[in-house]
């Protein structure tokens, strides 16, 4: 090769001198050695500054070299090499699936699969990972220096095997793996480029070194003029030089000052004429609340870098689709694929659906609408079902299927008239096969398919279409933002948690072994970090922001930032300031959030109260007027196991029905068996069933042990069963017309004549202890010894209790001392209270006590924004 010249750009020069100089300083080397210069080529570093070397030449006239990047260059002569059969093929989503065959033949990785799955999930990805940076290291090599390269690969990878225990022993044999997978590869892309002799090279080298570009000289470059533009420093000389113009430092208190304090940075430039203005995406939190305030402004953005598709709605309606059609989806997992395959389309049968499903699933014969909706969904599930299979089946059928499947959805059209839509689409080859054989005949099961899809999606990228011409902020990360001459430039993210930190490495790869091979480790990545830095700092209009603190962890600034105050000061330079954000301030007067006090019209009452709205009124009357009178409630959850609501209910039915047949005539073993054939055949007709059953099913023999053993004592101590689920409803005269109703759970009788109210309750015992304590309050028992007072034969004497079934040493039956009383009681201060209503009294939020914890009117009522607590007086 003959011998490259070297030009030096100073740092002191901004981006957009760089560009005016560029062009002349080409000319005359040119000149010099007789060359015409649209027979050269020059080399960037990235394909971001295509156009603005093209515009550079442009302006300064006259004829302009070849302008490529080494990937474009290699492009423009034809498509790149054939990867050959099992070997990598540089895509994430392609290379997992053969990574996952390779291993898949090791011994002993099918039993580790099947023990971790997890584990052999990301020993996927990190073998894929490996193989990738040792195949870019190839590949920046000459042709005739890989076969060395290789050999001293694997010498290095079998020392660190040898080196290696335990888990750091199966890290080296995955590298290893992954070292003679990405051996098997065949040319790269710019091997293409050996017979390829233009009159003279040009190498502008940013960002740290370009080996690629180094080996593609050293082939080719035999004979001409080689010019290489240097605009880094040498690592011993960072931050030597430095512009005139010193950036702005800004120090925000947290997070979302930050925020606001970078997004105000680019207002700021705007305003000033300064576009476009380019948002360095260090931190992609940060950024996303940045670019939120700014699009609140009406800031026209380009996003540069995207991000991750599997964040995009058509991404997760892809994955809903699949996981519905998994045999062992449950009714939530199937709403989401109803609604995914539906989109923003008109299908109220789902919403039937999900209300069916809501209220329980049980099957209702007279419910015409709910028929119909069974129809549509008996179609979708057969077709899901279908899909699914049942059996293992090769990439291509699965992708073939999947296509009819959602080709066959009434939301089609996401998949070609959606950007992001179309980009799901190509990111899991549903637009044409991969044309590898060896990928597309793998075998996999649904599971397989569906974590294999799901990791497509989330190793590509979704950048969004957007005119960059006419953006006013490109987002953009700091390697993409070199030499480019923007308006202005914010930093935010400067702290020394988020700027500095040189990228992760491949975890199979350790720094030794990068260093022996010349790849970038630690300490190499570091620096081209601070390179792309000291590229930055040309700009004259830099704002550089940072936060102060992470909640209660104090931060610094990164060390980026305090080597260039370390080099202002060794150069005899002042500290460039770190100063809080000029944020504009406004004064706002104060609304305090008082506790709600609304009212209700005597029509809006409602005639009739059960026990728990009255619970509510008592507990809480804000509670109360957001249930019974706006009529509002929680959606049932769509949980995929019975819970102990559920267990409650089947309880309640199981003992109805066991007293309803005479018990009292069965023997006691008898007595147990027809208990527990009740359970079986109510649980079953009540569609009860799944993993969270058993402990039902294992406790139901204790159960009926301890309730056979209670009821025995009540019949020796003269109490009889009489009735179950009783509905119950009456006025008393001192109510004026409200009705109160309710289902008591059971009613007994005694030989004495009196009755007894029972409850049953499957909570906490010591709660119940609680309410029986202090009689007064408890509603439950009160309430319905009420009803049973003012029904038309009231018993002679009357008594309540709660009956604890959930107590594993024997069911506890916890009398209330004096229940005649208590709902007196009850009735003189509903009577009251119901009049006060009437009359148009406010049913304030109370915010006191346990039933703030679990209110599901918490957030109507804004408890937790109230300007002052209970207890102290509201502004």
């Amino acid at each position: 090769m003959a011998t490259i010249e070297q030009i030096h750009l100073p740092a002191s020069l901004s981006p957009a001198d760089v560009w005016r100089r560029l062009p002349p300083l080409l000319r005359e080397w040119a000149q010099r050695h007789a060359l015409v210069l649209r027979d050269a080529v020059l080399l960037l570093p990235f394909a971001d500054l295509l156009p603005v070397a093209r515009q550079a030449f442009a302006a300064d006239g006259g004829w302009q070299p070849r302008i490529e990047t080494l990937q474009t260059l290699a492009a423009s002569f034809g498509p790149p090499p054939t990867v050959p059969a099992q070997a990598p093929s540089g895509d994430v989503a392609v290379d997992r699936l053969l990574a996952g065959a390779l291993l898949a033949t090791l011994p002993g990785v099918r039993e580790w699969r099947r023990r971790d799955p997890a584990a052999f999930e990301q020993a996927i990805g990190d073998v894929v990972q490996a193989a990738h940076v040792l195949r870019r290291g190839a590949l920046s090599l000459s042709a005739d220096a890989r076969d060395a390269w290789w050999a001293d690969a694997r010498l290095a990878m079998e020392g660190a095997l040898g080196a290696g225990a335990g888990s750091g022993g199966l890290t080296a044999a995955l590298g290893r793996v992954a070292l003679e997978w990405a051996a098997l590869g065949g040319p790269g892309a710019i091997d293409g480029l050996a017979g390829f002799r233009p009159a003279g090279w040009v190498q502008l080298v940013a960002g740290g070194d370009d080996g690629a570009g180094d080996a593609l000289l050293s082939t080719v470059a035999a004979g001409v003029p080689v010019l290489r533009l240097l605009a880094d420093a040498p690592n011993e000389q960072l931050f030597q030089e430095l512009p005139a113009q010193a950036p702005r430092l800004w120090c925000a208190a947290d997070a979302e000052e930050e925020a606001m304090a970078a997004a105000t940075a680019v207002v700021e430039a705007l305003q000033a004429g300064h576009q476009p203005v380019a948002l360095v995406a260090e931190d992609r939190l940060l950024v996303r609340r940045i670019r939120a305030l700014l699009e609140r402004a009406g800031v026209l953005i380009a996003d540069e870098s995207g991000w991750t598709l599997s964040t995009t709605r058509a991404a997760a309606q892809l994955m809903a689709v699949l996981r519905a059609a998994h045999p062992a989806a449950e009714a939530d997992a199937w709403l989401d694929g109803l609604k995914a395959e539906h989109g923003g389309t008109d299908a109220a049968w789902i919403d039937q659906l999900e209300v069916h499903w809501r209220r329980g699933g049980v099957p209702a014969d007279d419910d015409v609408r709910l028929q119909q909706a069974m129809t549509c969904w008996s179609g979708r599930q057969a077709r899901w079902r279908a899909f699914a299979g049942g059996r293992r089946q090769p990439l291509s059928t699965w992708l073939q299927n999947l296509r009819e499947l959602l080709r066959d959805a009434p939301a089609a059209r996401t998949w070609t008239d959606d950007p992001a839509g179309r980009a799901v689409w190509q990111a899991v080859r549903l637009e044409q096969a991969s044309a590898r054989p060896d990928v597309d005949g793998l075998s996999m099961s649904l599971d397989d398919f569906i974590a294999w899809v799901d990791a497509a999606l989330d190793a590509a990228q979704y950048i969004e279409a957007v005119d960059r011409e006419a953006a006013q902020v490109l987002i953009t990360p700091l390697a993409r933002a070199m030499l480019r001459p923007f308006g202005a430039v914010v930093l935010p993210g400067a702290d020394e948690r988020r700027l500095g930190l040189p990228p992760p490495a491949a975890a199979l790869l350790g720094d030794g072994v990068l260093r022996r091979l010349g790849l970038p480790d630690r300490s190499a990545r570091a620096q081209r970090v601070a390179h792309g830095f000291e590229q930055l700092l040309r700009h004259p209009r830099l704002v550089i922001v940072r936060r102060a603190a992470d909640a209660d962890e104090h931060l610094g600034p990164s060390a980026l930032v305090e080597r260039l105050q370390l080099a202002r000061h060794e150069q005899g330079l002042p500290p460039v300031p770190e100063q809080p954000p000029p944020l504009q301030t406004r004064a706002l007067v104060p609304t305090p959030v008082a506790p709600p006090l609304p009212r209700a019209s005597d029509a809006a009452l409602p005639t009739s109260l059960s026990a728990s709205a009255l619970e509510a009124l008592r507990s809480c009357p804000y509670r109360f007027f957001a249930r019974t009178v706006l009529g509002l409630a929680e959606a049932e959850e769509l949980a995929p196991d019975p819970g102990k609501r559920d267990f409650g209910t089947l309880l309640h039915e199981v003992l109805q029905r066991f007293h309803d047949g005479q018990p009292q005539h069965l023997s006691r073993a008898d007595a147990q068996d027809r208990l527990m054939a009740l359970a079986d055949e109510v649980a079953a007709r009540s569609q009860l069933d799944g993993p969270a059953m058993l402990p039902f099913r294992a406790g139901m023999p204790a159960f009926a042990q301890r309730y056979l053993d209670w009821l025995a004592s009540r019949a020796a101590a003269g109490w009889h069963f009489a009735e179950a689920e009783v509905d119950r409803r009456c006025s008393p005269p001192s109510l004026h017309g409200l009705e109160l109703k309710g289902r008591i759970d059971r009613i007994d009788r005694h030989d004495s004549g009196a009755t007894q109210v029972l409850d049953y309750k499957t909570g906490s015992l010591r709660g119940l202890k609680d309410k029986v304590k202090h009689p007064l309050e408890d509603t439950q028992l009160a309430f319905y010894a009420a009803q049973m007072l003012c029904s038309d034969n009231p018993p002679v004497r009357l008594d309540a209790a709660y009956v604890a079934l959930d107590d594993r040493d024997a069911i506890a039956q916890l009398d209330h001392p004096d229940v005649v009383s208590t709902a007196h009681a009850l009735l003189d201060g509903l009577s009251d209270e119901w009049a006060r209503l009437r009359q148009g009294a406010a049913m304030p939020a109370l915010g006191e006590g346990m039933v703030c914890e679990y209110c599901e009117a918490r957030g109507l009522c804004r408890r937790d924004h109230w300007s002052a607590d209970p207890g102290e007086p509201l502004p």
